[in-house]
């Protein structure tokens, strides 16, 4: 009897350790600490200035992953060229990981995407509240896979791509741009259908959006129906509807 009371207390003090550790390692885990951040940052800044050759390049945010990645994401951007952003992975000792410039830069993706994000914004600052209500609208510019061949599919090709270069949203979007319409809260004619597209067409037209096609989701006669490939060129033909009606019945 004499002893338990000694055993207990070294349990007790014993979970309270365990206890503690646990709490100590979900900070170390969950939550960075400043110290460990700005080692990362430095870290980030010494590789990047001695890999790359754009005198320009700063931090321009950081994250902390937690359980997900928990390392430091330091991005880093360039005062000279736009399409020069990508992240640099940090340890919490501040050792260097890995970083996105060849995936992000190099590949021309950040190029894409400032001139994707281009494309869609003026889409929807010229026809979103011009169709508020009947229409909902999205787009896209797609671009070529890596298991794709370019002569198969109308895609943008990176690879012919220039950083920096301007974002062309007339010449991108006649030639690859998809306008995804999704009509809603009632049912329609072919006929009306057509008008409804029309309508979609000037409107484009007559504020200098171009698109190639668009695919479309729409309920006729009671029967929600979806298509793709109603191509820019079909939409002013005289057989029209006809061809609208095979596109939505196939």
């Amino acid at each position: 009897m004499m002893h338990k009371r000694p055993i207990h207390n070294v349990l007790t003090g014993l979970g309270m350790l365990g206890v503690f550790l646990m709490g100590w390692w979900a900070w170390y885990v969950f939550d960075g600490s400043e110290k460990a951040e700005q080692r990362a940052i430095q870290a980030a800044k010494d590789y990047v200035h001695q890999t790359y050759p754009d005198s320009t390049l700063h931090v321009t945010d950081v994250m902390y992953l937690s359980l997900y990645d928990p390392n430091y994401h330091v991005r880093m951007a360039s005062e000279t060229s736009v399409d020069t952003d990508f992240t640099v992975r940090v340890t919490r000792s501040g050792k260097i990981i890995d970083d996105s410039y060849e995936e992000d830069v190099v590949s021309k993706f950040n190029t894409y995407g400032r001139i994707q994000q281009a494309y869609d914004q003026a889409v929807q600052d010229a026809l979103r509240l011009v169709f508020s209500g009947r229409i909902s609208l999205m787009s896209e510019l797609p671009y070529l896979q890596w298991d794709e061949d370019k002569d198969e599919v109308n895609k943008i090709d990176l690879d012919e791509l220039e950083m920096d270069q301007g974002t062309g949203l007339s010449f991108y979007g006649a030639r690859y741009g998809i306008l995804f319409a999704h009509v809603r809260n009632t049912s329609y004619t072919y006929e009306e259908v057509a008008d409804l597209l029309r309508d979609l067409k000037w409107e484009a037209d007559d504020r200098n959006i171009r698109f190639h096609s668009i695919k479309l989701q729409i309920t006729i006669d009671g029967v929600e129906r979806y298509t793709e490939d109603i191509f820019y060129d079909d939409i002013d033909s005289p057989n029209f509807v006809d061809h609208l009606e095979r596109l939505l019945n196939n």
